[in-house]
């Protein structure tokens, strides 16, 4: 379970030093905006919607070494239902929050092993960049 009051008093922290970083974080809030102007789980053309939502992650989710947005994309292209089940339980709060995130990157696991590409991985884990938490 998350520590509410180490929560609390990393948030408080972050409030109070936000205006005077505003320039270097606004494309994270751009981002997240982003995000939840387009995010639709019910989207007739699920990976269409998620390629929008998640269109100004920039260097959020995608690095020189790391591909969590092109993966999560591609595997949606090429199983829409299997990738809205996976964020439909990840955004489930009446599951233990670590539960979720496990059970998304096992079912990436299992993506990876049908649909590759061979010999690369998902980047859906929890070292990637926060990867999981734009909602």
């Amino acid at each position: 379970m998350i520590d509410r009051q180490s929560l609390d008093e990393v948030l408080t922290q972050y409030k109070e030093n936000f205006p005077s970083h505003w320039e270097e974080e606004k494309y994270k809030w751009e981002a997240i905006k982003c995000f939840q102007d387009n995010w639709d789980i019910n989207a007739q053309d699920f990976p269409a919607m998620l390629s929008k939502s998640l269109s100004k992650t920039d260097n959020l989710l995608t690095t020189s070494y790391d591909f969590s947005r092109k993966m999560i994309e591609f595997y949606a292209e090429q199983d829409a239902e299997e990738v809205r089940s996976m964020f439909m339980q990840l955004y489930d709060e009446n599951i233990d929050i670590v539960e979720r995130i496990n059970g998304f990157m096992a079912k990436s696991d299992k993506l990876l092993d049908v649909y590759g590409p061979e010999g690369k991985q998902h980047y859906q884990k929890e070292g990637n960049h926060h990867n999981l938490s734009l909602a």
